[in-house]
This record gives C-alpha cells, structure tokens and sequence, in this order.
C-alpha cells in the first residue's frame, strides 16, 4: 500500500459530516490521502494551498453550488479529476457537471463499489 508521501491527494467538498468520515475511511482504505472541507470557500483555500488528484464535490453546499466551485478547481489544477456527488441524480445535474467541466458524477447514498468505479474510470 502506498505511503502518505507518496498516496494520492483528494479533496472532499461536503457539508455532511457523515459523508466526509464514509469517504475518507473508504478513501483511506483504498490507499489515497483525503483532505475534507464542508464549505466552498473552505474547498478554495485547500485548493489554494495544495495539489489534488481528485475531488469530491457535493452540488448543494451551504455557501453555493458546487458549480460554483468548479472553473477554479480546473482552472488553477488542470490535471485534477472532479467527481460530482449529490443527492439531486437527475440528468439536468448530471449533463451540466459535465457541461462544466466534472469527470464524474455520482448519486447519494453511493456505495463503496460506486466510488470504486469512478476513481477507476477517472484513472485517479
């Protein structure tokens, strides 16, 4: 299993605190190194201090949409992969993540086997 050093670095961007604790113990398990923020602006300054290979970005937050997030997000971190998590799965979210600029997108409640896949098909 991969150090810390050397682990892959992903942000979680989630207001629940029970679906940051379910994805960082599933992320850490999996060998990445999970770093969580519960607001947009909180997400911008871990954005702004350090490099991820991948973040979890829920669409409803207390200071924003999720949306509002992700131009920074690929602007500034290029190679940074963006899943999209919510509990609104409906195709008008779906098509606009993608729009947007997500990798992925991912309906609540997910499981561990969903997060799986979408790491595996963003090659995170």
């Amino acid at each position: 299993m991969s150090t810390l050093s050397t682990a892959k670095r992903v942000l979680i961007v989630d207001d629940e605190a029970d679906i940051c604790l379910l994805l960082s113990g599933l992320l850490r398990r999996l060998g990445y190194q999970p770093t969580c923020a519960h607001f947009i602006e909180e997400g911008r300054q871990c954005l702004n201090t350090q490099q991820f290979d991948a973040v979890f970005l829920d669409l409803n937050l207390p200071d924003g949409l999720g949306f509002d997030l992700l131009p920074s997000i690929k602007g500034d971190q290029t190679e940074t992969k963006v899943i999209m998590i919510s509990a609104f799965d409906g195709q008008a979210e779906r098509r606009r993540a993608t729009e947007q600029g997500a990798d992925y997108f991912i309906g609540k409640p997910f499981t561990r086997r969903s997060v799986e896949m979408a790491l595996q098909t963003i090659q995170v």
